[in-house]
């Protein structure tokens, strides 16, 4: 029996290591071919007696594993400092600050504009309790990059009608704006 939840727990171990960011195969394979030879021997001892059908054996040597591997740190609930940073956004650059006059890049707040949280590969007129105009309820656009690009260069050419004040961006800051927008 506690073989088996031994192995349950290296096997849940695994899984959580893997979601977090485990090792590469190929440092893992550095790790075992690390292992010293009582190790080894130790691993072939339990899996013999195991076999043998001698738990009480097997148990022993699990045992004398333990003692001499010592205690193990506990695990953090908290999520690491990298973990966090590679989560967060992009920081805006200087020329989304137009944008940010109207709109939020918080899901769920719409501000004058619908949010623009999760707006690649949204279709227009989709944020519900967003205030739209006719024209970009009409629009039947997908807002990929290409068609983000068209619209932030001239608003009311790709949506003639919309509510959009501005008077569209350059090439340098469209391409600032949608590289930050890929990252909410």
């Amino acid at each position: 029996m506690r073989i088996t939840l031994a192995l349950a727990t290296s096997t849940a171990l695994a899984l959580a290591l893997t979601a977090c960011g485990a090792p590469t195969d190929e440092e893992l394979e550095e790790d075992v071919a690390s292992v010293d030879a009582e190790q080894l021997a130790d691993s072939r001892e339990i899996h013999e007696a195991v076999e043998e059908g001698d738990e009480e054996e097997a148990l022993e040597i699990l045992d004398e594993e333990e003692e001499e591997a010592g205690p193990v740190p506990a695990a953090s609930a908290t999520p690491s400092a990298a973990a966090t940073v590679a989560a967060a956004p992009a920081t805006p650059p200087a020329s989304f600050t137009t944008c940010g006059v109207c709109h939020s890049v918080e899901p769920g707040q719409n501000g004058v504009g619908p949010t623009l949280a999760g707006v690649v590969g949204r279709r227009a007129g989709a944020v519900a309790g967003a205030n739209y105009s006719p024209a970009m309820q009409g629009a039947n656009i997908t807002w990929t990059e290409a068609n983000l690009r068209r619209y932030l260069a001239d608003p009311n050419a790709v949506v003639p009608g919309g509510l959009m004040p501005a008077p569209g961006l350059d090439q340098a800051e469209i391409t600032a704006v949608v590289n930050y927008l890929k990252t909410l």
